[in-house]
Parts: C-alpha cells; structure tokens; sequence
C-alpha cells in the first residue's frame, strides 16, 4: 500500500495504491455499479452515464440532493475511469482510477489532482478510510448468502449470466460441460430419481448421489454425499438469464458444518466463475493462495465463523474455538511446533501460546495429535482432528477462573488463530496486531454483555 500527497504548484495530487485479490472484472463493478459504488463513495450515486461525456450525479450520504456532479473523461472498460467533478466551492477536481492485472488480483492506482483549498489534509485521511470501505465492498461481491435451514447450513449465490436458460442447462446437465467448472467428475443421467457417481479420489461416500429435481431448463437438484445442490434458473429479458445456486450441508459433521463454510463458500465461487468462464468461451479465471485466503477471511468475518464460545460451570469458564484448514494435520502440527516440539513437563512451545496469558509445563502431549499445558488458573488444550474430506479440524480450549476477563482470552485466541490461519497460506503477519485485539475484546464484551443481560 503506497499513499503519497504532494502539491503540484498551486494544488494538491493525491495519490493511493491498493491491491485486491480479486480480478479486475470484479473491482471495475465495484468502481461502477451505482450500488457498489455508493457504498464506499463519499457521496450516494442518484445517476451514472457510462460513457465518455456521461454525468455522474450524487446525493448527500443522509439523502439529501447536492449540486456537486461529474463529468467522465476517460473510460476503458476494467481497465480505467477517469472523471472531472464540479464543485462550486472548491472547483474542479479531477479523479483517475486504473486497475492493473496482478496475478490473480489486481493493483488499484487511485488520483486525485485539486486546486488548493482548507481541507486538503481531510481529503487525503478521507479518501485511505473510503478505500478501506472499497476493500471490504469488493469482498463482499458475489459472496454467498449463508442460512441456517432446521439446524443446518444452506449457502446461497446468484450468478447473472449472458446466456439462456438452454445453454446453461446444459452446463450443469451434461457430464462433458460439467468437467469444465465442477470440482469433480461427475457421471449422470439428468432424469428425477436417477443415480450419480462423482468421480474423485477424496475418501468416504463423498462419490455417490441421486438426481432429486429434474424439471428442464428451470430447476436441476441432486444430493451429493450428504450434501444436496440446487440450480434454479430464471429466463431475463435481455436474452441472458439469473442463476440462483444452493448448497444444503449436513450440518452434521466436518463435511458440512458451520466452520467448513470458510472452504465451502471460496471453492463455490471459483466453481460459479469457472462456469461464467466456459459459458462465455473464456479462460477460467487463477487463483492463487492468496485469493482463497482472502475470500475464506471474508466469509469467517461476515459470518462469525471463527467466533469463539464459553461455557461457564463451577469449576470456572471454558472458552473454546474451532476452525476448519485445508492443510493435512502434520502440516499444521509442524506450522505450530516450528522445530520446537512438545515436551512433557517442559515449557509450552511459544507458537502454543500468546502475549495475553503466563503458560506453564506442558501436561501432557500426542505428537502430531495434541497438547495441552497449564495456564492461569486453568489449563490450554489444542487438538487436530481429521477432517471430512480434507484437512484438519483444530480445536482450543481454554479453562479459566470467575475473575477472569474472559473477553481478553477469546479476543487473544481469536487473533492468534487468524495469525495462524494466515501463516498456513503463506502470509506471516508480524507484529501482533494489538488494535485487532482490543476490536475484537470489545466485541466479545458487548456479545456477551447482551446474552447476561438476556439470561442465556
């Protein structure tokens, strides 16, 4: 992230770079689509033109009407947006915003040229707060909806598409079409009833199915493993068509579970812009490590996947957390230990262990399986699991007094396990983010604050 302000004879040139781990396509929608757009501007779009020579018109965030309007002077569609706004107290202000492709994301350069005026330090923290909301609006773009249907997780997208209902059909019917954006193979006949075999080397019954729904070229559903998908199709009036797309999981086990909607809701969208990709005839888009942490980052966020529970009994408080990594148990074991395993009776490891707690000997130890150490009154437990079909599902717990702030304790959990998450993608975040810590135990505290007050 490079921000630099400098004064350009008698005003100002701001200028911002930022890089997502997201495609230029799905910036530029952020950059463009009025309600995209309004979500991070400092004004509401009331009117956007398209075009070179088109007028931008706002309004004031709380609704107000402004006279303040814009005029687009350069426009290369995912590539570039330049427009002059009018201002009638601070003149004319010239903005240019360019993406360019990076790997599998892209770089942001963002200018802003203006006449010299009293505000032109508040336009520069101004515009690095508005970016900050870009960031997260992007993210949030064509994130799965996640529900909770009788006790279990149901994910839900919706994909416009530049195609008919038949042509997609076939994309999600027909065994050669599917093996271009489907996670595996799939062997299938499209009729209700009619039995299915996925074609992967992943373990368990993950291979088998049945066609469940089957009413052409509307409605395609079938179950796959103990999960069942469900393709709704709806016919538009520009020729194309809006794919409403649903995953019912289990809810019973790792396969489907809350915490799995951190790979699930990633692995869908690659899958969703895989099929955009053929449809269209195009390349399907890359993703990099970097774009998976990113989007599982997103969903853990909007939907408190990586939230922490407690549990208070008489002899104190557990707290206790749960994630779900695609990395295999001995990759996340050697993650942890670093060379430095272990050892009964022995300190705790540091990577074990965080700045918010005095740990004391190690308890007891199953190498590559689990540990546990005393700390504070209480005792810290780590354990992996296998998890259905891939990777490891890591649980801590912590056993604390009454007295204490248990708040700190999920909060300092709660960050060190974002570290770790990161660190397993390849992105070692030093030093301790201490902000992160003090958001996150106000947040605990206001949580549960409320369920006291509620009685739960």
């Amino acid at each position: 992230m490079t921000d630099t302000q400098r004064r350009t004879g008698d005003g100002w040139q701001l200028r911002f770079e930022r890089r997502f781990a997201h495609p230029p396509a799905k910036v530029w929608r952020a950059l463009t689509e009025p309600e995209h757009l309004s979500a991070w501007y400092p004004f509401r779009i009331e009117e956007l033109d398209l075009r070179v020579g088109g007028i931008i018109r706002y309004r004031e965030p709380d609704g107000d009407p402004t006279d303040l309007y814009a005029e687009i002077t350069e426009l290369v569609p995912q590539r570039c947006l330049a427009f002059t706004e009018f201002d009638r107290e601070t003149g004319e202000h010239r903005l240019r915003l360019t993406l360019e492709p990076d790997g599998g994301g892209c770089v942001l350069l963002f200018e802003h040229t203006f006449a010299d005026n009293p505000w032109a330090e508040q336009t520069f923290t101004g515009w690095q707060g508005c970016l900050d909301v870009l960031a997260a609006t992007v993210g949030r773009l064509d994130l799965g909806v996640l529900d909770d249907v009788d006790g279990a997780p149901v994910l839900r997208f919706e994909r416009r598409l530049a195609h008919p209902p038949q042509r997609v059909w076939r994309a999600l019917t027909d065994p050669a079409e599917l093996a271009g954006w489907f996670p595996v193979g799939v062997e299938a006949v499209p009729e209700q009833g009619a039995p299915m075999r996925f074609v992967t080397d992943m373990p368990g019954d993950v291979a088998e199915g049945r066609v469940l729904e089957c009413d052409p070229p509307k409605v395609y559903a079938f179950r796959w493993a103990r999960s069942v998908l469900r393709f709704e199709l709806a016919a538009e009036d520009d020729g194309g068509c809006l794919l409403r797309f649903s995953h019912t999981f289990s809810g019973t086990d790792t396969s489907g579970d809350l915490p799995s909607v951190a790979r699930q809701g990633p692995g869908w969208e690659q899958c969703l812009d895989a099929l955009a990709a053929l449809l269209d005839g195009t390349e399907s888009p890359q993703r990099d490590g970097r774009w998976f942490l990113a989007r599982a980052e997103t969903y853990v966020e909007e939907y408190g996947l990586a939230d922490g529970t407690v549990a208070r009994g008489a002899d104190g408080v557990e707290v206790r957390f749960e994630r779900d990594l695609v990395q295999a148990p001995d990759v996340v074991w050697s993650a942890l230990t670093e060379g430095d395993p272990p050892v009964a009776a022995e300190p705790a490891p540091v990577r074990f262990t965080h700045g918010y707690l005095e740990p004391g000997a190690v308890t007891r130890v199953e190498s590559g399986r689990s540990v546990e150490y005393a700390a504070a009154g209480g005792a810290v437990r780590f354990e992996l699991r296998d998890q259905e079909p891939i990777g490891t599902r890591l649980r801590v717990t912590q056993t604390l007094p009454d007295s204490a702030d248990v708040a700190l304790a999920l909060a300092a959990w709660h960050t060190h396990l974002e570290l770790l998450f990161a660190a397993l993608h390849g992105d070692v975040r030093c030093p301790w983010p201490e902000e992160r810590t003090e958001q996150l135990r106000r947040r605990y505290a206001e949580r549960d604050g409320r369920r006291d007050a509620a009685g739960e």
